[in-house]
């Protein structure tokens, strides 16, 4: 018999972290939210057109998150991902980017907004020393960060 976990809430997390002059950036699925948001039933073998577990998730978080440094599209890079029970957790880092050089930062993300109406997307930021924490949903989907020649913080709900 095979057991699924169920979970009272519907909530994904991405820590924003700079790592020497990188930014990375980590994010917690549930991984039954993400195989449903994929059209799939939990224990459900993958489609043909991916080559692997790995692909699906890069491809979610591709298709779901934008991240815009300067008034540019950035380009997140995958890492890895790997499985913690009951979520998976996955790791990508901004492309060609050094946190020194960021002077706005605005991260879109509609990870299971439209699958879920009680969806939550926390976003914790930790770069350029300051921390800022931001809860997202269906009706405000980003969080912009200046950092230059202060810190401000706009849209999203602050916390």
């Amino acid at each position: 018999m095979a057991f699924t976990y169920v979970h009272p809430i519907h909530v994904s997390v991405c820590d924003v972290i700079q790592k020497n002059d990188k930014v990375e950036f980590t994010f917690k699925i549930f991984f039954d939210d993400l195989q449903t948001s994929m059209g799939l039933k939990p224990g459900e073998e993958l489609p043909a057109k991916y080559s692997g577990s790995d692909q699906l998730i890069n491809d979610f978080i591709l298709k779901n998150v934008k991240v815009v440094v300067n008034g540019k599209v950035a380009k997140l890079k995958y890492k890895e991902s790997y499985s913690a029970p009951p979520a998976i957790w996955t790791e990508m880092e901004l492309e060609g980017i050094q946190a020194a050089d960021i002077k706005t930062m605005e991260i879109y993300n509609d990870i299971m907004v439209s699958l879920y109406r009680d969806q939550t997307n926390i976003i914790n930021v930790a770069i350029k020393n300051t921390k800022k924490n931001f809860s997202l949903g269906k009706n405000d989907r980003s969080a912009k960060l200046v950092f230059w020649p202060f810190f401000l913080v706009f849209g999203a709900q602050s916390r």
